[in-house]
């Protein structure tokens, strides 16, 4: 059985959570269309992934993607940071920019028990992850709900595949677990996923 046949979708098409660019709409639309909505949830507090996973529920009936990171966030240096800002106080300085009025950008949070807690009220068709995986406790909490692993049997897939429609028609990649990227081998095709190695 095909993850199509699986979430009983028309399309085999995945949106690709964007977050910081999208909300709940985008996701409703794609899964109406057919095909798995996405919502990205990275850059939500608890309370607007409650109102943007409310928003899908009332928008669609379909599959939806909840979709969250697994980094690790780094600690805080005040002194890298002076660095930093001292590398861009000529540009501050050329355009006429008070870096004390520049504002911290919005954090990201990793999946954590809070997510896990909302999600069990929700209960999304697929929840998926960037950079990653959560731990093993977070990983049976969602599993208590009778989620289907994508990764039977804790093993992964030998090989997922990426194949470009529009701007690279027929070309296709591997994808690779984070931090490795697809490397040409140095023969074959550069058309050919076979062609590349992750590393």
């Amino acid at each position: 059985m095909n993850l199509k046949q699986t979430l009983g979708l028309e399309l085999p098409i995945i949106q690709a959570p964007m977050a910081g660019v999208q909300g709940p709409d985008l996701a409703v639309a794609v899964s109406e269309a057919g095909a798995l909505g996405s919502l990205p949830c990275a850059m939500l507090g608890i309370d607007a992934m409650r109102e943007q996973l409310q928003a899908i529920r009332s928008g669609t009936g379909k599959p939806c993607n909840v979709n969250f990171f697994c980094h690790h966030p780094p600690t805080p240096d005040p002194a890298r940071e002076a660095v930093w800002r001292g590398a861009l106080a000529p540009y501050y300085a050329q355009f006429g920019i008070d870096p004390a009025g520049v504002k911290a950008g919005p954090g990201r949070v990793p999946f954590n028990a809070e997510a896990a807690t909302l999600l069990e009220e929700f209960r999304p068709a697929v929840v998926s992850f960037h950079f990653g995986l959560p731990d093993a406790a977070l990983l049976r909490s969602l599993r208590r709900w009778a989620m289907v692993d994508w990764v039977e049997k804790g093993e992964a897939p030998k090989q997922i595949l990426a194949r470009g429609t529009t701007v690279f028609p027929g070309r296709s990649r591997p994808l690779c677990p984070h931090p490795q990227y697809a490397h040409y081998k140095g023969t074959g095709s550069i058309e050919e996923a076979t062609s590349f190695e992750c590393r």
